[in-house]
């Protein structure tokens, strides 16, 4: 069975569940702020950024990309399944989300290359362990006969985000509001930490 991207009924029966709809809150706070993210770094990246003297353009910005990409190589490949065994998916979620904000944020007050890296390597950490430490909760506090609706339903969060997230980033950057979109995407994140932190999932 699968849900609809406008199957709002079937969501909110999902969403008021206890503790499942706590988890689903948590991926929609990991799963918004990341496209505000990807939805605006081109931009942001041009107006904020000098490359040899001239703006950041789409090969640097690939570069950055790529280099966020090899760390989440890195750290999903070799490092997860340790971190999972040794810290558990509960407290790689709460560290995911303070090191997502922390990258998000420092964002708004970059203005090298250098810092850029910097950001993005503190940035990277909660980038890699939130989405897989997020869906494994949700997976255990499912039914087994509901595993792919749930699973479906994230990916209709990740839907609904990359559809709104985006324009909201795009007509802030195109406002100039550069360290406000940084502190609003940081914002999200933020509110994913508390609620992670809000008590254990019933």
């Amino acid at each position: 069975q699968r849900l609809g991207l406008l199957d709002w009924g079937r969501y909110a029966e999902y969403f008021s569940r206890p503790g499942l709809g706590k988890l689903l809150w948590e991926f929609f706070f990991f799963a918004f702020p990341f496209s505000l993210f990807m939805g605006g770094f081109a931009l942001f990246a041009s107006q904020r950024y000098q490359w040899n003297g001239h703006a950041v353009g789409a090969k640097e910005v690939g570069y950055v990309f790529a280099y966020v990409g090899l760390l989440g190589i890195i750290l999903q490949g070799g490092l997860m399944g340790r971190l999972v065994k040794r810290f558990g998916e509960r407290t790689l979620v709460w560290s995911g989300y303070l090191s997502a904000g922390l990258g998000y944020a420092l964002l708004a007050w970059t203005r090298t290359i250098g810092q850029l890296l910097g950001a993005s390597t503190v940035n990277s950490y909660g980038m890699g362990v939130l989405r897989p430490s997020i869906t494994a909760l949700i997976t255990h506090k499912a039914g087994k006969h509901e595993q792919g609706v749930v699973l479906g339903l994230t990916q209709s969060i990740t839907s609904i985000s990359s559809v709104i997230a985006p324009a909201i980033a795009g007509a802030m950057i195109d406002r100039h509001l550069l360290s406000a979109w940084a502190l609003l995407t940081a914002g999200f994140a933020f509110a994913g930490l508390a609620l992670s932190l809000s008590g254990k999932d019933a």
